[in-house]
């Protein structure tokens, strides 16, 4: 931000809130009265350079459980709005769809603000977690008597103690039973419903027109959305896509062969990386097979198969920021070898620098005159005094926002029973009263949250003056207050509910729409292409099945399947679509770029080399086209620049190819 937008953002921040609310839809109940709206306060911590309010706002939207049966039980799901930065912005939204299924995007707003603040310069952008996942899962389907019953288990579970897989199919079976007791109906968590309420959220928040821009899962459900829910669809991002004809289960570890073979192939196409490093892909699984028995000793620990794997793999990270690793791997190979761990050893202790910094600019300017040299180390000074100016005030932002955010909610007394609370669980006498606290705190999520529950609770766990102290404080909390405790119950055990939840959200679509075109034979037959097609040893293709085995089939027992005809059949709505796929995406395989093109008349695809799963995140260059692409979508699309984002491979004389 420029100095006078941080002035602006400061002013705003710390002046009243307005009397008017930022969407006037939203305080009328929303635009289309089956499916009401209702204002929540946003989940914290909010991105930086977002006030609640103004440039973001949050709510509820109800919708039917069954579309098709619009007068049954309702639920809701959880949504973010971030504002667009034009004073006159398009007036078709962009909706994020985002990953899993079962990994939601509304309690993660600096996320969204890192993936799409570029699309904010002309549209709205609207988040939402879809049904069944995070923010819009219902108590009913969280499953709060089945994570009370064992939290010893849990706690232990998240140590990676005692037997996680026996636990995760016990608890999977006791969640079933637990929401088929309470009446919701986990047939009606599906893309099908999904696609629905896509369509629903939109039309309800005041956008008849809209565009998706949908990552991994979400570009699923983008296509289910333009074949069952179509109405007002102007154009489709499909980002890292799943093509819902892929068995993706089966495959689940033909996107990392993909992705390490793009290596080989890119070696093979520069004529001066086949020539230094001939025959690469034999050799880096020789290198793979010996490495599993006989690791390569260094100062900095043992260099095994799996650091090899986990290295060439590991390019999908964005947050790691791999981009250019790739032009290394030739060399690295080579030197592991003959027992030589140099350039490894450099990029793991980022002693290598991947991408242009002003430190590394500084290192290596050389040809300048005296005067040119010291304006450009002035130059290069300044940016990197610049570039830690830029993380503080953000720091300092970001601590004004969420100071002001918990004074408006009376936090401070919050914080203060939360402490006594923990205080008062830490004193009791044995580990025996404290699994009965932590059981009976994690209960507390089960019924309404009032005042009597939290009363009830109390006094069952403590007596005496901690009693007394802990109802003295309980009885100053205001409503509000009240409800911030409840809402803490489950932030503070976010790590025990993973254990359970993180997969069964997932499960919840996986194991009752996709067990008929996925099977553990299916993967088998995976698991043999990988070996005669990729090159790959058995003892890694053979982890990896038994990885589907464990985490998919056989959990997926203990549900009961529930297959849709054509769900799986190609999808071919004539809806402007752009495919961005990355050629190191490990959870979507590069091949289904052009896969999913194929059957789409209005479908176009652009590869991105040294990118992987959600191409904006790796690149300007992606973000940008994904931009162009929204404001015309049926003008012609210069890819030019990730054509440039092919790499060079570093030679064993330290030159490059290229």
């Amino acid at each position: 931000m420029t100095p006078d937008q941080i002035v602006a953002f400061v002013l705003a921040l710390t002046s009243p809130a307005p009397v008017d609310p930022l969407l006037p839809l939203i305080a009328a109940g929303g635009a289309d009265p089956r499916y009401p709206v209702v204002a929540t306060a946003c989940p914290r911590p909010l991105a930086p350079f977002e006030i609640e309010g103004r440039t973001v706002a949050c709510g509820k939207i109800s919708v039917p459980e069954d579309h098709e049966n619009p007068e049954g039980r309702q639920i809701d799901l959880a949504f973010m709005i971030f504002k667009s930065r034009s004073l006159a912005p398009a007036p078709d939204a962009v909706v994020h769809l985002h990953g899993g299924p079962g990994v939601g995007i509304v309690a993660r707003a600096s996320l969204t603000t890192t993936f799409f603040e570029h699309l904010r310069t002309r549209r709205d952008v609207v988040a939402f977690d879809q049904r069944g996942v995070d923010q819009s899962a219902s108590a009913e389907t969280r499953c709060f008597d089945t994570l009370a019953s064992d939290p010893e288990a849990l706690v232990q579970a998240t140590k990676g103690m005692g037997d996680t897989v026996a636990l995760t199919r016990k608890m999977t079976r006791a969640c079933l039973d637990e929401i088929a007791a309470s009446g919701a109906d986990i047939t009606k968590i599906n893309t099908w419903q999904n696609a629905q309420d896509v369509q629903a959220v939109m039309h309800t928040l005041g956008y008849p027109t809209y565009n998706i821009y949908g990552i991994s899962y979400g570009t699923k459900l983008g296509q289910e959305v333009m074949r069952a829910a179509p109405e007002g669809l102007r154009s489709v991002v499909l980002d890292s896509v799943a093509p819902v004809q892929a068995p993706i289960y089966d495959t689940l570890a033909l996107p990392h062969a993909e992705a390490i073979q793009g290596i080989f192939d890119a070696c093979t196409a520069d004529a001066k990386c086949t020539a230094a490093y001939p025959d690469l892909k034999t050799r880096f699984w020789a290198l793979f097979t010996k490495l599993e028995t006989q690791p390569i000793a260094t100062p900095q620990g043992e260099i095994n198969a799996d650091a090899l794997f986990t290295l060439v793999d590991g390019r999908n990270n964005w947050k790691a920021k791999l981009q250019g690793l790739t032009g290394y791997i030739p060399k690295v190979v080579a030197e592991l070898e003959v027992g030589d761990a140099t350039t490894l050893t450099a990029l793991t202790s980022e002693k290598i620098a991947l991408h242009p910094t002003p430190e590394s600019a500084l290192a290596g300017l050389t040809g300048l005159d005296a005067d040119a040299m010291a304006f450009a180390e002035t130059a290069l000074r300044l940016a990197m005094v610049g570039r830690e100016n830029d993380k503080a005030v953000e720091a300092m932002l970001s601590r004004l926002e969420a100071d002001r955010a918990a004074a408006a909610s009376g936090a401070g007394l919050v914080d203060e029973f939360e402490a006594a609370l923990k205080a008062a669980a830490l004193d009791l006498p044995d580990q025996l009263a404290r699994v009965s606290f932590a059981a009976d705190y994690l209960r507390l999520r089960t019924g309404a949250p009032t005042r009597a529950a939290l009363a009830d609770m109390l006094s069952r766990q403590f007596t005496g003056e901690t009693l007394a102290r802990l109802e003295t404080l309980a009885g100053m909390l205001g409503d509000g207050q009240l409800a911030q405790v409840f809402a803490r119950v489950g932030a503070d055990n976010a790590a025990l509910d993973r254990v359970l939840l993180e997969g069964f959200q997932t499960q919840m679509f996986a194991c009752q729409e996709d067990m008929d075109i996925n099977s553990p034979e299916g993967a088998a037959a995976v698991s043999l292409r990988l070996q005669t097609e990729f090159g790959w040893p058995a003892s890694l293709a053979g982890m990896f099945e038994s990885l589907v085995d464990t985490t998919f089939f056989d959990l997926c027992k203990e549900f009961v399947p529930q297959p849709r005809p054509g769900f799986h059949d190609p999808v071919t709505a004539a809806i402007p679509t752009l495919v961005m796929q990355g050629a190191f995406d490990t959870q979507t395989a590069p091949s289904w770029g052009a896969w999913m093109v194929s059957s789409l008349p209005k479908g176009r695809l652009v590869f991105f080399p040294e990118s992987g799963h959600g191409t904006l995140a790796f690149s300007q260059c992606a973000k940008d086209i994904g931009a162009a692409f929204l404001e015309n979508p049926e003008a012609p699309i210069n890819d030019a620049c990730a054509q440039a984002l092919t790499s060079a491979f570093l030679l064993p004389d330290g030159t490059w190819s290229k």
